[in-house]
């Protein structure tokens, strides 16, 4: 993982997305590198572009396996994610994805036809023991959660260092903790305009575009699982939360239920803003809910 690491500063790509860390203090050597072995750790597991993952084993061969506390953490808010979009979140479908161009090669080009139905996701994850079992092959995509959950990862490493103030920005997703931080939400056309801004002191934030990991005509990563076809009726989504999972979590959500519903659903999320593809921007919590404070533009 190439890396640039200065006086409280570190920077490097992973999981297909920049991240930097930013702290008023140096980042103690040992704490850089667990950060850098979390991280590979991760990918090692969750990644669908790597063919020694375990979600790659599970693609060419299915099984049952126990996924740890970190597994079941994502497993778990996927599963309240599949209810609460009635199924329009699901993470089984990678098979979708790939058939559409977004797989491990990058082909960015569809295959003929139409993808294959996402399979159903009821009674694929326990959580009492936690277990993943998948009965035939399918392709597990966590990207709903993934990037936040390990945004909250590497927080936590750097707390458990006694680093008392932090910023952890990776590509969209970020967890600051310490002095107030005010974070612009970039317009989806437009990176040097911002439709609101927030301000954070102990949470995060996260940010979803279509516009964004888009390929072909139109295509990108978001998708309806229920029609295996991109989201065309929103185009970026926002959401504050208490972690980076949850955040990321709702600014998923909000692509198929309206911000009140996840807002009402989902009691680690402090506001969630939406931009339809038509008419203004719709927000829930965004005046402030757990010290959360926000203005919209328009």
């Amino acid at each position: 993982m190439p890396e640039t690491v200065q006086r409280g500063l570190m920077e490097f790509e992973a999981i297909g997305t920049h991240w930097r860390i930013d702290t008023p203090d140096p980042i103690p050597f040992g704490t850089e590198t667990r950060i850098t072995a979390s991280i590979a750790d991760f990918d090692r597991v969750w990644s669908r572009f790597r063919p020694d993952s375990l979600v790659s084993l599970l693609a060419r061969e299915g099984g049952s396996v126990p996924v740890g506390p970190d597994g079941s953490a994502m497993l778990a808010e996927l599963t309240r994610l599949f209810d609460l979009t009635d199924g329009a979140v699901n993470p089984l479908v990678g098979q979708a994805l790939e058939h559409l161009g977004y797989d491990a090669s990058y082909r960015l080009v569809p295959l003929p036809g139409e993808p294959a139905p996402v399979p159903v996701w009821d009674g694929v994850f326990s959580a009492p023991t936690a277990k993943l079992t998948i009965s035939a092959p399918a392709v597990l995509d966590v990207g709903a959660v993934g990037k936040g959950r390990l945004v909250d990862i590497v927080s936590e490493i750097l707390g458990h260092a006694g680093i008392e103030r932090a910023t952890v920005d990776a590509g969209g997703d970020l967890r600051h903790y310490g002095e107030p931080l005010r974070i612009a939400l970039e317009h989806p056309y437009d990176a040097s305009r911002a439709v609101g801004v927030v301000t954070i002191a102990d949470g995060a934030i996260a940010a979803s575009a279509t516009n964004r990991r888009t390929w072909a005509d139109g295509l990108h990563h978001m998708l309806d699982a229920r029609t295996a076809a991109p989201v065309r009726s929103i185009v970026a989504t926002w959401a504050t939360a208490t972690t980076a999972m949850a955040a990321d979590a709702a600014a998923s959500a909000a692509f198929f239920v309206e911000p009140d519903r996840v807002l009402a659903a989902m009691e680690d999320v402090t506001s969630v803003v939406r931009m339809p593809l038509t008419g203004p921007l719709e927000s829930a919590g965004f005046l402030g809910r757990d010290g959360v404070n926000g203005e919209l533009f328009g």
